[in-house]
């Protein structure tokens, strides 16, 4: 059963949510582009408005406030959107330092949106823009779910008690008002956790492909690839001829042991010498601490088991100052054409399959 500190440290966290710095700053981002969206929107509404009021809708040029609500709306939006346009260009500071910008729009904007409510209100109609601007903030702005709970709450509380003042908001279902504000206040904080959820999955992605594309794709002991840079080179291989050859040095484990690791070193560097030699048309790679994987592309079988003879007859030579014994090894080979990796998989597993046949 939970107890009461349980729930608390749950609600808390619920509400006051810890944010990875570079996801937060993604955020704040997300927000300075939506914040740029809607403060255009409203700047393009409210001056067709004024031209309407000026053209068509002149008897409301006398109509106490009306204008200068409008030319409020226009300038604040103006001004938003251009502080929004230099965030995104800022290169001195990070989206960090705007972080408040949305909200600060938002309750500029919701004075503007409560005036015209009010005005429709006394007048017998429906109070939308009072609704339609709170509800821009769940579906456009991003926002720490107690802030966002406290940006919904407020406003509908303070809308309601100057309609209170008025007529006792004798035309609103005080239920219905107060549902729709507890769905949108839900919404706002919904929103936010999803949007930071989806920035963190982005940012693993970033992460683990930048950490990818850190890691060395070359050995520098053998001079040839490694097992990474096969991953970079599927593309070459999908859908051609490929011939791929396993190669395993016997009881290298025991040749470190006996005679030491630059004994064991000088081995690999002549292996890979010989690969580098006696078959210059392969891309080789160290596949393993004591193992190889070579691949010839776009040969005939023929020429490429002539050209394999050829480089084991050379590996039968091999010596390595320090090391009298020769060095033995197990290998084994298949062809095909894979067009996928995981065919791919599987040629290097036959190969592999093979070679320990030979054991």
């Amino acid at each position: 059963m939970a107890t009461f500190s349980s729930m608390y440290r749950r609600m808390r966290n619920y509400l006051y949510p810890h944010i990875n710095k570079n996801i937060a700053d993604g955020i704040h981002k997300r927000n300075i582009i939506a914040v740029r969206r809607i403060s255009l929107s409203v700047l393009i509404i409210e001056i067709i408005a004024f031209i309407g009021y000026l053209t068509i809708s002149r008897h409301m040029l006398g109509e106490p406030g009306v204008i200068q609500n409008n030319l409020y709306a226009v300038a604040v939006s103006l001004i938003v959107f251009l502080v929004a346009c230099y965030a995104l260009k800022d290169k001195k500071h990070n989206f960090h330092f705007y972080r408040g910008l949305g909200t600060l729009y938002y309750i500029l904007i919701l004075q503007f949106a409560m005036y015209v409510s009010y005005y429709h209100y006394v007048r017998g109609r429906q109070m939308m823009i009072f609704f339609a601007t709170v509800f821009c903030l769940v579906n456009f702005l991003i926002l720490p779910p107690m802030v966002g709970i406290l940006l919904v709450i407020l406003p509908y509380i303070l809308f309601y008690w100057i309609l209170f003042c008025f007529d006792g908001a004798m035309q609103v279902n005080l239920f219905n008002y107060i549902i729709v504000a507890i769905i949108t206040a839900a919404g706002t904080v919904h929103r936010f956790r999803l949007q930071a959820m989806e920035l963190e999955r982005i940012y693993r992605i970033e992460t683990m492909n930048n950490m990818l594309q850190n890691v060395p794709v070359h050995d520098n002991l053998t001079d040839l690839k490694n097992r990474y840079a096969l991953r970079d080179d599927f593309n070459s291989y999908q859908n051609h001829h490929i011939i791929v050859l396993m190669l395993d040095i016997e009881e290298f484990t025991k040749i470190n042991e006996l005679h030491g690791e630059e004994v064991g070193d000088a081995v690999l560097r002549e292996i890979g010498s010989k690969i580098k030699k006696y078959l210059p048309y392969s891309t080789s790679y160290r596949y393993g601490a004591d193992s190889f994987l070579i691949i010839l592309q776009d040969l005939e079988l023929g020429d490429a088991l002539q050209m394999l003879s050829i480089w084991e007859r050379s590996m039968a030579t091999l010596t390595v100052p320090g090391l009298d014994e020769s060095i033995k090894y197990t290998s084994g080979y298949s062809h095909g054409t894979p067009r996928d990796e995981d065919e791919l998989r599987l040629l290097i597993e036959a190969a592999d399959r093979k070679r320990k046949d030979y054991i």
